[in-house]
Protein backbone atom coordinates (compact mmCIF):
# COMPACT_ATOMS: atom_id res chain seq x y z
CA UNK A 1 0.00 0.00 0.00
CA UNK A 2 1.16 3.63 -0.57
CA UNK A 3 3.06 4.92 2.31
CA UNK A 4 2.93 1.81 4.40
CA UNK A 5 6.27 0.79 2.81
CA UNK A 6 8.96 0.10 5.67
CA UNK A 7 8.56 1.67 9.42
CA UNK A 8 10.23 5.01 9.18
CA UNK A 9 8.95 7.95 7.26
CA UNK A 10 5.97 8.04 5.02
CA UNK A 11 5.87 6.85 1.14
CA UNK A 12 3.51 8.36 -0.60
CA UNK A 13 3.61 6.65 -3.69
CA UNK A 14 0.66 4.61 -5.03
CA UNK A 15 0.76 0.81 -5.18
CA UNK A 16 -0.65 -0.55 -9.04
CA UNK A 17 -3.64 -1.20 -7.21
CA UNK A 18 -4.22 1.67 -6.10
CA UNK A 19 -3.41 3.79 -9.42
CA UNK A 20 -5.64 1.38 -11.06
CA UNK A 21 -8.04 2.43 -8.27
CA UNK A 22 -7.94 5.68 -9.19
CA UNK A 23 -7.77 5.57 -12.73
CA UNK A 24 -11.44 3.85 -12.92
CA UNK A 25 -12.82 6.26 -10.82
CA UNK A 26 -11.61 9.09 -12.78
CA UNK A 27 -12.81 7.84 -15.71
CA UNK A 28 -16.34 6.54 -14.22
CA UNK A 29 -16.57 9.98 -13.28
CA UNK A 30 -15.68 12.31 -16.10
CA UNK A 31 -18.40 10.31 -18.01
CA UNK A 32 -20.53 10.78 -15.33
CA UNK A 33 -19.75 14.34 -14.77
CA UNK A 34 -18.40 15.24 -17.86
CA UNK A 35 -15.74 16.77 -15.59
CA UNK A 36 -12.16 16.47 -15.69
CA UNK A 37 -9.28 18.37 -13.12
CA UNK A 38 -8.91 21.24 -14.90
CA UNK A 39 -12.43 21.63 -16.15
CA UNK A 40 -13.58 24.79 -15.71
CA UNK A 41 -14.72 25.76 -11.81
CA UNK A 42 -18.56 25.51 -11.17
CA UNK A 43 -20.27 26.48 -7.63
CA UNK A 44 -19.92 23.68 -5.63
CA UNK A 45 -22.59 22.14 -3.92
CA UNK A 46 -21.23 21.82 0.16
CA UNK A 47 -19.90 17.92 -0.13
CA UNK A 48 -21.35 16.54 2.86
CA UNK A 49 -24.69 16.82 2.18
CA UNK A 50 -25.63 13.68 0.82
CA UNK A 51 -26.66 12.72 -2.82
CA UNK A 52 -28.87 9.51 -3.41
CA UNK A 53 -28.55 9.18 -6.80
CA UNK A 54 -24.94 10.00 -7.35
CA UNK A 55 -24.23 7.67 -3.76
CA UNK A 56 -26.22 4.98 -5.05
CA UNK A 57 -24.25 4.74 -8.19
CA UNK A 58 -21.15 5.18 -6.37
CA UNK A 59 -22.37 1.93 -3.99
CA UNK A 60 -23.08 -0.17 -6.88
CA UNK A 61 -19.03 -0.19 -7.57
CA UNK A 62 -18.22 -0.38 -3.80
CA UNK A 63 -16.58 2.85 -3.60
CA UNK A 64 -18.41 4.23 -0.80
CA UNK A 65 -17.06 1.95 1.85
CA UNK A 66 -13.67 0.51 0.44
CA UNK A 67 -12.21 0.75 4.25
CA UNK A 68 -14.88 -0.90 5.96
CA UNK A 69 -15.39 -5.13 6.83
CA UNK A 70 -16.55 -7.22 3.99
CA UNK A 71 -19.54 -8.55 6.16
CA UNK A 72 -21.07 -4.80 6.54
CA UNK A 73 -20.58 -4.13 2.70
CA UNK A 74 -17.17 -2.95 2.50
CA UNK A 75 -13.83 -4.68 0.93
CA UNK A 76 -11.28 -4.74 3.61
CA UNK A 77 -8.89 -2.34 1.88
CA UNK A 78 -7.00 0.78 3.86
CA UNK A 79 -8.50 3.83 4.52
CA UNK A 80 -6.00 5.90 2.35
CA UNK A 81 -7.68 3.92 -0.51
CA UNK A 82 -11.09 5.36 0.52
CA UNK A 83 -9.64 9.04 0.68
CA UNK A 84 -8.38 8.20 -3.28
CA UNK A 85 -11.81 7.90 -3.84
CA UNK A 86 -12.90 10.99 -2.20
CA UNK A 87 -9.78 12.98 -3.61
CA UNK A 88 -10.78 12.02 -6.88
CA UNK A 89 -14.48 13.29 -6.53
CA UNK A 90 -13.59 16.12 -5.31
CA UNK A 91 -11.09 17.29 -8.23
CA UNK A 92 -14.32 16.43 -10.32
CA UNK A 93 -16.23 18.55 -8.60
CA UNK A 94 -18.68 15.64 -7.74
CA UNK A 95 -21.56 15.79 -4.77
CA UNK A 96 -21.43 13.67 -1.82
CA UNK A 97 -17.55 13.40 -1.59
CA UNK A 98 -17.65 13.27 2.22
CA UNK A 99 -21.34 13.03 3.30
CA UNK A 100 -21.47 13.05 6.94
CA UNK A 101 -23.06 9.32 7.62
CA UNK A 102 -20.45 7.77 5.90
CA UNK A 103 -17.18 9.08 7.24
CA UNK A 104 -18.23 10.10 10.52
CA UNK A 105 -21.40 8.36 11.86
CA UNK A 106 -20.25 5.05 10.24
CA UNK A 107 -16.70 4.92 11.32
CA UNK A 108 -18.34 5.57 14.98
CA UNK A 109 -20.73 2.30 14.25
CA UNK A 110 -18.14 0.11 13.44
CA UNK A 111 -16.01 0.79 16.56
CA UNK A 112 -18.31 1.52 19.22
CA UNK A 113 -21.30 0.30 17.85
CA UNK A 114 -23.52 -3.03 18.53
CA UNK A 115 -23.61 -5.87 16.10
CA UNK A 116 -27.19 -5.52 15.81
CA UNK A 117 -26.80 -1.24 14.57
CA UNK A 118 -23.47 -2.56 12.93
CA UNK A 119 -26.04 -4.98 10.51
CA UNK A 120 -28.58 -2.96 10.29
CA UNK A 121 -26.98 0.33 9.43
CA UNK A 122 -23.78 -0.30 7.41
CA UNK A 123 -24.39 -2.22 4.59
CA UNK A 124 -27.94 0.32 3.52
CA UNK A 125 -24.80 3.21 3.92
CA UNK A 126 -22.57 1.00 1.83
CA UNK A 127 -25.16 1.34 -1.18
CA UNK A 128 -25.96 5.10 -0.62
CA UNK A 129 -29.51 4.42 0.64
CA UNK A 130 -29.14 5.94 4.49
CA UNK A 131 -28.54 9.72 5.13
CA UNK A 132 -27.59 10.94 8.34
CA UNK A 133 -27.52 14.61 10.11
CA UNK A 134 -25.42 15.46 13.01
CA UNK A 135 -27.00 16.77 16.31
CA UNK A 136 -23.92 18.52 17.91
CA UNK A 137 -24.48 22.50 18.18
CA UNK A 138 -26.72 23.88 20.98
CA UNK A 139 -28.18 27.42 21.03
CA UNK A 140 -26.25 27.64 24.35
CA UNK A 141 -22.94 25.38 23.96
CA UNK A 142 -22.01 26.27 20.91
CA UNK A 143 -19.61 23.85 19.57
CA UNK A 144 -18.47 23.08 23.18
CA UNK A 145 -19.95 19.56 23.35
CA UNK A 146 -19.20 18.74 26.64
CA UNK A 147 -21.70 21.76 27.48
CA UNK A 148 -24.38 20.04 25.63
CA UNK A 149 -27.74 20.23 26.97
CA UNK A 150 -30.52 18.04 25.68
CA UNK A 151 -31.35 15.62 27.57
CA UNK A 152 -31.93 11.73 26.83
CA UNK A 153 -34.11 10.61 30.03
CA UNK A 154 -34.25 6.99 30.49
CA UNK A 155 -37.69 5.69 30.47
CA UNK A 156 -37.78 1.64 30.18
CA UNK A 157 -37.05 0.35 26.92
CA UNK A 158 -36.79 3.97 25.54
CA UNK A 159 -35.01 7.39 25.97
CA UNK A 160 -36.87 10.18 25.74
CA UNK A 161 -35.00 13.42 24.31
CA UNK A 162 -35.96 16.90 24.71
CA UNK A 163 -33.31 20.20 23.50
CA UNK A 164 -32.97 21.77 20.35
CA UNK A 165 -29.83 21.59 17.60
CA UNK A 166 -28.58 24.26 15.68
CA UNK A 167 -26.50 24.69 12.05
CA UNK A 168 -27.62 20.72 11.55
CA UNK A 169 -26.65 20.15 7.84
CA UNK A 170 -29.04 17.76 5.51
CA UNK A 171 -31.59 17.60 8.56
CA UNK A 172 -34.36 17.85 6.18
CA UNK A 173 -33.66 14.88 4.43
CA UNK A 174 -32.03 12.66 6.80
CA UNK A 175 -33.25 9.69 7.62
CA UNK A 176 -31.12 9.46 11.03
CA UNK A 177 -29.37 12.25 13.66
CA UNK A 178 -26.45 11.19 14.93
CA UNK A 179 -27.29 12.84 18.22
CA UNK A 180 -25.02 14.40 21.13
CA UNK A 181 -26.99 14.16 24.64
CA UNK A 182 -26.87 14.26 28.41
CA UNK A 183 -28.04 10.96 29.90
CA UNK A 184 -26.86 11.98 33.43
CA UNK A 185 -27.59 15.90 34.06
CA UNK A 186 -25.89 15.66 37.31
CA UNK A 187 -22.50 14.50 36.30
CA UNK A 188 -19.33 16.55 35.47
CA UNK A 189 -19.25 18.52 32.01
CA UNK A 190 -17.32 15.93 30.08
CA UNK A 191 -19.38 12.79 31.47
CA UNK A 192 -22.99 11.94 31.76
CA UNK A 193 -22.90 12.81 27.80
CA UNK A 194 -24.23 9.55 25.24
CA UNK A 195 -24.32 9.19 20.93
CA UNK A 196 -27.57 8.06 20.21
CA UNK A 197 -29.03 7.50 16.54
CA UNK A 198 -32.88 9.16 16.54
CA UNK A 199 -34.58 8.20 12.91
CA UNK A 200 -35.76 11.75 11.94
CA UNK A 201 -39.11 9.92 11.50
CA UNK A 202 -39.71 9.91 14.54
CA UNK A 203 -42.78 11.96 16.20
CA UNK A 204 -41.61 15.24 18.49
CA UNK A 205 -38.43 16.06 15.82
CA UNK A 206 -39.13 19.03 14.25
CA UNK A 207 -36.91 20.88 11.16
CA UNK A 208 -36.57 24.48 10.45
CA UNK A 209 -34.65 26.12 7.75
CA UNK A 210 -31.59 27.78 8.76
CA UNK A 211 -30.28 30.05 5.85
CA UNK A 212 -26.12 30.92 4.91
CA UNK A 213 -24.47 33.63 3.32
CA UNK A 214 -25.23 32.34 0.34
CA UNK A 215 -29.15 32.94 0.90
CA UNK A 216 -29.26 28.77 0.56
CA UNK A 217 -30.97 26.06 2.84
CA UNK A 218 -28.03 24.07 4.01
CA UNK A 219 -28.43 23.77 7.56
CA UNK A 220 -31.69 23.68 10.31
CA UNK A 221 -32.70 24.13 13.82
CA UNK A 222 -34.04 20.71 14.75
CA UNK A 223 -36.40 20.40 17.98
CA UNK A 224 -36.66 17.49 20.14
CA UNK A 225 -39.89 17.35 21.73
CA UNK A 226 -40.45 14.12 24.25
CA UNK A 227 -39.02 11.97 21.21
CA UNK A 228 -38.63 8.47 22.40
CA UNK A 229 -35.76 6.81 21.37
CA UNK A 230 -35.53 2.66 21.23
CA UNK A 231 -32.45 2.32 23.89
CA UNK A 232 -31.07 0.13 21.18
CA UNK A 233 -29.96 2.63 19.31
CA UNK A 234 -27.58 4.08 22.00
CA UNK A 235 -24.07 3.77 20.27
CA UNK A 236 -21.29 2.84 22.55
CA UNK A 237 -21.58 3.03 26.64
CA UNK A 238 -24.38 4.99 28.18
CA UNK A 239 -22.29 8.28 29.66
CA UNK A 240 -19.51 7.58 27.05
CA UNK A 241 -19.53 9.88 24.51
CA UNK A 242 -17.08 12.25 24.82
CA UNK A 243 -14.64 9.70 24.14
CA UNK A 244 -16.04 8.45 21.43
CA UNK A 245 -16.65 12.23 20.17
CA UNK A 246 -12.77 12.54 20.88
CA UNK A 247 -11.82 9.84 18.51
CA UNK A 248 -15.06 10.98 15.96
CA UNK A 249 -13.96 14.61 15.73
CA UNK A 250 -10.02 13.72 13.81
CA UNK A 251 -12.00 11.74 11.88
CA UNK A 252 -13.94 14.80 10.71
CA UNK A 253 -11.30 17.01 10.16
CA UNK A 254 -9.78 14.67 7.60
CA UNK A 255 -12.73 14.30 5.84
CA UNK A 256 -14.79 17.37 5.34
CA UNK A 257 -12.14 20.17 5.18
CA UNK A 258 -9.73 18.97 2.03
CA UNK A 259 -7.66 21.38 -0.21
CA UNK A 260 -8.97 19.16 -3.54
CA UNK A 261 -12.14 20.52 -3.30
CA UNK A 262 -10.92 23.81 -4.87
CA UNK A 263 -8.55 22.97 -6.81
CA UNK A 264 -10.18 23.32 -10.20
CA UNK A 265 -10.23 27.27 -9.31
CA UNK A 266 -7.34 27.31 -8.59
CA UNK A 267 -6.24 26.14 -12.30
CA UNK A 268 -9.05 28.76 -13.68
CA UNK A 269 -6.99 31.66 -11.87
CA UNK A 270 -4.18 30.25 -14.07
CA UNK A 271 -5.35 30.19 -16.97
CA UNK A 272 -7.22 33.66 -16.44
CA UNK A 273 -3.94 35.22 -15.44
CA UNK A 274 -1.96 33.84 -18.47
CA UNK A 275 -4.19 34.92 -20.96
CA UNK A 276 -5.19 38.61 -19.60
CA UNK A 277 -3.05 42.03 -19.24
CA UNK A 278 -2.32 41.71 -15.73
CA UNK A 279 -0.42 45.13 -16.00
CA UNK A 280 1.95 46.42 -12.99
CA UNK A 281 0.31 44.19 -10.54
CA UNK A 282 1.38 41.01 -12.58
CA UNK A 283 4.42 40.60 -10.24
CA UNK A 284 2.09 40.52 -7.54
CA UNK A 285 -0.40 38.02 -9.15
CA UNK A 286 2.90 35.58 -9.81
CA UNK A 287 3.24 36.03 -6.05
CA UNK A 288 -0.22 35.21 -4.63
CA UNK A 289 -0.50 32.50 -7.01
CA UNK A 290 2.96 30.41 -6.53
CA UNK A 291 1.89 30.69 -2.91
CA UNK A 292 -1.64 29.16 -3.58
CA UNK A 293 0.71 26.52 -5.25
CA UNK A 294 2.68 25.62 -2.57
CA UNK A 295 -0.34 25.68 -0.34
CA UNK A 296 -1.86 23.15 -2.39
CA UNK A 297 1.14 20.93 -2.04
CA UNK A 298 1.55 21.22 1.53
CA UNK A 299 -2.26 20.60 2.25
CA UNK A 300 -1.93 17.11 0.40
CA UNK A 301 0.92 16.39 2.27
CA UNK A 302 -0.43 17.19 5.28
CA UNK A 303 -3.52 14.64 4.53
CA UNK A 304 -1.73 12.06 3.63
CA UNK A 305 0.32 11.76 6.43
CA UNK A 306 -2.68 12.00 8.71
CA UNK A 307 -4.70 9.16 6.94
CA UNK A 308 -1.79 7.12 6.60
CA UNK A 309 -1.13 7.27 10.09
CA UNK A 310 -5.05 6.66 11.15
CA UNK A 311 -3.92 3.65 8.86
CA UNK A 312 -1.35 2.33 10.97
CA UNK A 313 -3.46 3.04 14.25
CA UNK A 314 -1.02 5.75 15.49
CA UNK A 315 -2.85 9.27 17.27
CA UNK A 316 -3.41 10.99 14.39
CA UNK A 317 -5.41 13.83 16.23
CA UNK A 318 -2.73 16.56 16.10
CA UNK A 319 -2.29 16.20 12.39
CA UNK A 320 -5.82 16.25 11.92
CA UNK A 321 -6.06 19.66 14.03
CA UNK A 322 -3.32 20.99 11.06
CA UNK A 323 -4.98 19.47 8.14
CA UNK A 324 -8.42 20.93 9.20
CA UNK A 325 -6.78 24.47 10.07
CA UNK A 326 -4.55 24.39 7.07
CA UNK A 327 -6.70 23.65 4.62
CA UNK A 328 -9.85 25.92 5.70
CA UNK A 329 -7.45 28.73 5.30
CA UNK A 330 -5.72 27.79 2.28
CA UNK A 331 -9.45 28.01 1.19
CA UNK A 332 -10.14 31.37 2.41
CA UNK A 333 -6.98 32.98 1.13
CA UNK A 334 -7.67 31.43 -2.34
CA UNK A 335 -11.38 33.36 -2.90
CA UNK A 336 -9.72 36.42 -1.61
CA UNK A 337 -6.90 36.21 -4.25
CA UNK A 338 -10.04 35.71 -6.68
CA UNK A 339 -11.81 37.80 -5.53
CA UNK A 340 -8.78 40.35 -5.70
CA UNK A 341 -7.79 39.21 -9.31
CA UNK A 342 -10.96 39.54 -11.00
CA UNK A 343 -12.35 43.03 -9.89
CA UNK A 344 -16.19 43.47 -9.60
CA UNK A 345 -16.66 40.58 -11.66
CA UNK A 346 -15.23 37.85 -8.87
CA UNK A 347 -18.14 39.38 -6.61
CA UNK A 348 -20.71 38.02 -8.98
CA UNK A 349 -23.57 35.69 -8.02
CA UNK A 350 -24.82 32.94 -9.86
CA UNK A 351 -27.46 33.87 -12.48
CA UNK A 352 -25.25 36.95 -13.78
CA UNK A 353 -24.29 36.82 -17.45
CA UNK A 354 -20.87 38.06 -16.69
CA UNK A 355 -20.26 35.76 -13.77
CA UNK A 356 -17.02 33.94 -13.88
CA UNK A 357 -17.45 30.32 -13.88
CA UNK A 358 -21.13 30.68 -13.18
CA UNK A 359 -20.34 33.02 -10.47
CA UNK A 360 -17.72 30.33 -8.66
CA UNK A 361 -15.88 32.71 -6.66
CA UNK A 362 -18.22 34.59 -4.90
CA UNK A 363 -19.91 31.18 -4.26
CA UNK A 364 -16.83 29.78 -2.83
CA UNK A 365 -16.14 33.11 -0.99
CA UNK A 366 -19.35 33.51 1.32
CA UNK A 367 -18.99 29.49 1.75
CA UNK A 368 -15.67 29.60 2.94
CA UNK A 369 -16.41 31.63 5.57
CA UNK A 370 -17.98 28.52 7.48
CA UNK A 371 -14.78 26.57 6.98
CA UNK A 372 -12.72 27.43 10.18
CA UNK A 373 -15.50 27.22 11.93
CA UNK A 374 -17.06 24.27 11.53
CA UNK A 375 -15.50 20.76 13.43
CA UNK A 376 -14.11 23.45 15.64
CA UNK A 377 -12.45 26.83 15.32
CA UNK A 378 -9.12 27.65 13.91
CA UNK A 379 -8.45 28.33 17.40
CA UNK A 380 -9.83 25.05 19.00
CA UNK A 381 -7.34 23.63 16.04
CA UNK A 382 -4.17 25.50 17.29
CA UNK A 383 -4.84 24.69 21.00
CA UNK A 384 -4.94 20.68 19.69
CA UNK A 385 -1.75 21.26 17.68
CA UNK A 386 0.31 23.20 20.87
CA UNK A 387 -0.79 20.75 23.95
CA UNK A 388 -1.14 17.39 22.01
CA UNK A 389 1.19 17.63 18.66
CA UNK A 390 3.54 19.95 20.59
CA UNK A 391 3.04 19.09 24.62
CA UNK A 392 2.67 22.87 25.31
CA UNK A 393 1.79 23.26 29.15
CA UNK A 394 -2.26 24.95 29.30
CA UNK A 395 -2.50 28.24 30.97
Amino acid sequence: MGGARGTGGMDFRLSPQQQALRQEVCRFLSQELGADHDSDPAPLPPGYLHHREFERKLGERGWLSLNWPPQYGGSGRPTFDQFLVEEEIGLHGGPASDALGRVIAAPIILAFGSEEQRQEFLPRMARGELAWCLGYTEPEAGSDLASAQTVARAEGDFYVVSGRKLYTSGAEFADLCLLVARTDPTAPKHAGISLLAVPMSSPGVTVRPLYNLLGLHWFNEVTFDQVRVPRRYLIGPENGGWQILNSALGVERITVYRCFLHWRLFRGLLRWAREHDLGPGRGVVRQRLADLAIGFEVARLLLYRAVLMHDRGLDYRPQAAMVKLFNSELAQRLYQVAVSLLGPYGSLREGSPWAPWQGAVAHGYLSAVQETVGAGTSEVQRNIIALRGLGLPRG
